[in-house]
C-alpha cells in the first residue's frame, strides 16, 4: 500500500503480524550525516521515560519489543514486537535527523534525492511512504511515520512533518530528554530553548538571599564508590539547570538537591560543552521549579570592576546543604581557547563549580564558575567564570518569553 503524506491504515487490513520491520531508505546524503531515531511515546504523546528513544547510539534493550537493526545510515531498520512492547507506549514514532559534515556541507533534507519509510511483514512490504528532500528544504529533521494504538487497534500513518531545528528540537517537542547515553549526536540542547522574561512571580529577589532557592548541590556518580559534587543553578520553571561540564562528565547517575531542601531530585544531562566547561540539565522528575536566576542578556556583557557575588557548595556536603555566598569583581575579561572567560576575585573553593557568578546590583547571572588558580599565597584570588553568553554562541539558547 501507498501511502501519502497524512494518510493513516487499520495494521490488520494489511497484515495479521505482530512482528514488524520498519525502515527508512534514503538516495542522496552521505551516511555520516544522518541519524535515525524510534520514539515510544504515550497518550499525552510525550516519551514515556527518559529511556524512550532507540538507535543506533542508545542501547535496544533499553525499549522493550524494539530494537535497532542494520549499520547503514542509508537504510536504517527497527524490528518491532507489539505483544512486548511497555503498556504504556501507545505511538512508535520514526524520525530522521540531518546534520552538517565537511563544513556544513549537508545539514538538511534538501540533501535527500528519494527516500521512504516502509513497514515490513514476514519479508513483504505492506506499507511505504515515498517522499523527495525537496519537500522538506531546510528542515533538518523529518518525522516520517508512526505505528499507533487508538481503541486497541494498531494502526499506521504517515506523517512527513519537518524541524528546521533538527533533532534537538524535534526531541524536545516529545518531551524526549537525552543523557550521556544517548551519544554525541543527538545530546544537544532544544534548538531555541526560550528562558523566563521575569522573576518567579515577577518580582525583583532581594540579592543575594532572594537568589539562593534556585541554586542547587550537584552530586554526580560516576562509579560504584565515585561520587563527586557541584553546584547547579536553574534557569526555568521547567526545572532546566546550568552546571559545568566537569561536575557532570562520566556521570552514570545525577541528582541535584536545591538549597533548603533535603531532597536529592534526579536529572539528566541535556546539553554539554567540553570546550566551554558548560552543561545544561533537566530535573527528570517533572515536577519543575519554583524558583530561577535570569541571565543577562547577550548584549548585556560584563565590565571591568563590576560588582560580583558568587552562590555555591564549596567542598560539597562538608559544610552542609545549605548555600555559601561570596563576593568580588571583575578583575580582567579574558579569552581561553576560544571562550570568553571572566577572571575574578569572588572566593571560591572546589564545590562551587558551576555556581552563578552574578551582578550584585541586579542578580543576573554573567557567568559560570569553572575553576580557580591557586595563587593565595601571593596574597590574591584568581578565579574563572565562563561568561553566559557562550550559552548563545552554542545555539542552546534563544530569546526570552514574552
Amino acid at each position: 500500500m501507498d501511502l501519502v503524506r497524512g494518510q493513516r491504515a487499520k495494521l490488520a487490513d494489511l497484515t495479521p503480524a505482530a512482528r514488524l520491520r520498519v525502515g527508512v531508505t534514503l538516495d542522496g546524503p552521505g551516511r555520516d550525516g544522518v541519524q535515525c531515531v524510534a520514539l515510544l511515546l504515550g497518550e499525552s504523546q510525550e516519551a514515556i521515560s527518559h529511556t524512550s528513544i532507540v538507535s543506533a547510539d542508545r542501547p535496544a534493550s533499553e525499549c522493550g519489543g524494539v530494537a535497532h537493526r542494520g549499520q547503514n545510515p542509508l537504510e536504517p531498520a527497527f524490528d518491532l514486537d507489539l505483544v512486548r512492547l511497555p503498556t504504556l507506549a501507545t505511538n512508535l514514532l520514526f524520525a530522521v535527523g540531518f546534520r552538517g559534515v565537511n563544513g556544513g556541507e549537508l545539514g538538511s533534507a534538501r540533501a535527500v534525492r528519494r527516500g521512504s519509510w516502509w513497514v515490513e511483514a514476514d519479508g513483504v512490504v505492506v506499507a511505504r511512504y515515498a517522499f523527495t528532500g525537496a519537500e522538506f528544504g531546510d528542515d533538518a529533521a523529518v518525522t516520517l511515520g508512526e505505528v499507533y494504538r487508538k481503541s486497541g487497534v494498531w494502526r499506521l500513518r504517515a506523517i512527513g512533518d519537518g524541524f528546521v531545528g533538527g533533532l534537538p528540537a524535534l526531541l524536545s517537542r516529545f518531551r524526549v530528554v537525552l543523557g550521556r547515553a544517548a551519544g554525541p549526536d543527538i545530546s544537544a540542547a532544544p534548538a531555541g530553548f526560550r528562558l523566563p522574561a521575569a522573576w518567579p512571580g515577577g518580582q525583583t529577589p532581594a540579592v543575594p538571599k532572594g537568589l539562593t532557592r534556585g541554586v542547587g548541590l550537584v552530586v554526580a556518580r560516576t562509579g560504584p564508590d565515585a561520587v563527586h559534587t557541584g553546584t547547579g543553578f536553574a534557569v526555568s520553571p521547567g526545572g532546566h539547570f546550568l552546571t559545568c561540564q566537569h561536575v557532570v562528565e562520566g556521570a552514570t547517575d545525577l541528582s541535584i538537591c536545591l538549597d533548603g531542601t533535603q531532597v536529592l531530585r534526579p536529572a539528566e544531562v541535556i546539553a554539554q560543552s567540553p570546550e566551554a566547561d558548560l552543561a545544561l540539565c533537566w530535573i527528570s522528575d517533572r515536577n519543575g521549579c519554583p524558583d530561577w536566576l535570569l541571565l543577562a542578556g547577550p548584549d548585556d556583557a560584563p565590565s571591568l570592576g563590576d560588582d560580583l557575588g558568587l552562590l555555591g557548595f564549596p567542598l560539597g556536603v562538608n559544610l552542609g546543604l545549605n548555600v555559601t555566598y561570596s563576593q568580588g569583581i571583575v578583575n580582567s575579561l579574558r579569552q581561553k581557547n576560544g571562550v570568553s572567560v571572566l577572571q575574578i576575585d569572588v572566593g571560591a573553593a572546589p564545590g562551587s563549580s558551576g555556581g552563578p557568578v552574578f551582578r550584585r546590583r541586579d542578580g543576573k547571572v554573567v557567568g559560570v564558575l569553572t575553576s580557580g588558580l591557586d595563587v593565595a599565597d601571593r596574597g590574591m584570588l584568581i578565579n574563572f567564570a565562563v561568561e553566559i553568553r557562550m550559552l548563545t554562541e552554542l545555539g542552546w539558547l534563544g530569546e526570552p518569553e514574552a
